[in-house]
């Protein structure tokens, strides 16, 4: 084996990073994705990049992607990433983080990381996988449409639903819901509209409730997804969030959420956020009823033990391996990591040539790190709603936000990044 042929389940986040990193490394790899093009659903909202995923994102990617920045939501907007977070009880206090010399920070709109992550990189769109076969040595994808393709490692970064995870654990699952219900909607915003969300903050806010019990919790996550290229509309999003006790404990079963209509979901938003302040709940009134998400989706958690995971030629990353609530900026981050450092664990298994015992270390290891990390950023992200409910703070890439005064943001006097 002179160097690994790597075949990649899935060209989201993490799968693309892999890539990357194999083609900075000269490891040959090919990447299978289960969309029939690059442009076949939505690839989600923005996402932060922040920690040792900001850092790696900055030093150890091809040099002709060209700088990350160039993903940034709030391009052409010449403003700052800005986290902001609101209690409903004192509406015009403000806390949170801005994106400085202290704290290095990108909030990236998501198609234009993917777009950004995909250069280079010749994806085989409309690739389902439906079975793995392991012998010796090699191991064999095989897809819906009939083809095949062999390679010396299989890495499955295909998201929570993970194909590869289920062929690991031999047709068992771990995927369990998570105890949150969420409901979410989207809006584009010119004008003042678009001015008002910019000054509760420039990137998202969180708006809760300290006086509810645990599990009573609810919150509102607004963010600003992107801004149109001459920097006059902004398109939003919202979630509502919830401690959901009636969760269902098995993931084959379908959450109200997911079953209900557009009226009805809007209603219950709209509901449960009706004794908001009205600046804090204006986002949620704006949006049409039409645009709001169907079906809904229920967040699913995914947490495995070492044992679950063989030392052998098939791998996963990201999701597929630690899938948890959206909170603290923590899911996107620890799939990144996971790229990074399976790529450097793939060029020791070049360089040393490494087979036998010594490649069963080396797989090992990774595995071992990956799931330590994943399951503290879960531990993390997962209680949050319940947390606040008994700590009434905020914190966020790792720090507590601090008080924060509004600034008016008025779109004339903001400039305009060529």
């Amino acid at each position: 084996m002179s160097s690994p042929h790597v075949l990649i389940i899935g060209a989201g986040m993490s799968g693309l990073t892999l890539a990357q990193q194999l083609r900075q490394k000269n490891i040959p790899f090919t990447v299978f994705e289960r969309d029939v093009n690059r442009n076949a659903r939505g690839q989600g909202w923005a996402l932060s990049l922040f920690g040792e995923a900001f850092d790696l994102m900055k030093s150890s990617m091809p040099s002709d992607l060209g700088p990350v920045e160039q993903t940034s939501h709030l391009l052409p907007l010449n403003l700052p990433p800005q986290f902001s977070f609101y209690d409903i009880t004192r509406p015009d206090f403000r806390v949170g983080v801005v994106a400085d010399d202290n704290l290095h920070v990108i909030r990236a709109n998501r198609h234009r990381m993917r777009d950004w992550l995909m250069q280079g990189i010749d994806v085989k769109f409309n690739k389902r996988l439906t079975r793995i076969e392991e012998h010796n040595d090699k191991v064999t994808a095989y897809f819906e449409d009939g083809t095949s393709a062999t390679g010396d490692f299989v890495v499955g970064a295909e998201g929570t639903r993970s194909a590869v995870r289920r062929h690991i654990l031999k047709g068992q699952d771990v995927m369990k819901p998570l105890p949150i219900g969420s409901i979410f909607g989207e809006i584009e915003l010119t004008g003042e509209k678009f001015s008002e969300q910019l000054t509760l903050s420039h990137s998202n806010y969180i708006v809760m409730d300290p006086r509810l019990a645990t599990k009573d919790q609810t919150a509102i996550f607004c963010a600003l997804n992107r801004v149109s290229p001459d920097g006059k509309t902004g398109h939003y999003y919202f979630i509502l969030l919830w401690v959901d006790q009636d969760a269902p404990k098995d993931a084959s079963k379908k959450r109200w959420t997911e079953l209900a209509s557009q009226e009805e979901l809007a209603a219950f938003a709209r509901e449960r956020t009706r004794g908001y302040p009205e600046k804090l709940r204006k986002l949620v009134d704006q949006i049409p009823t039409e645009r709001y998400n169907t079906p809904g989706f229920q967040l699913q958690g995914v947490e495995l033990e070492p044992e679950q995971l063989p030392a052998g030629r098939v791998l996963l990353i990201g999701d597929a391996a630690h899938s948890m609530a959206p909170f603290r900026a923590l899911a996107a981050n620890t799939a990144f990591v996971d790229s990074f450092r399976l790529g450097d664990v793939l060029a020791r298994v070049r360089d040393t040539q490494a087979s036998g015992d010594q490649l069963k270390d080396l797989v090992s290891g990774f595995n071992a790190d990956m799931l330590v990390r994943g399951k503290l950023a879960s531990s993390v992200s997962n209680g949050v709603l319940e947390a606040y409910g008994e700590e009434a703070k905020f914190i966020t890439f790792g720090r507590e936000a601090g008080p924060m005064p509004p600034k008016p943001i008025v779109l004339s006097d903001v400039g305009v990044v060529a």
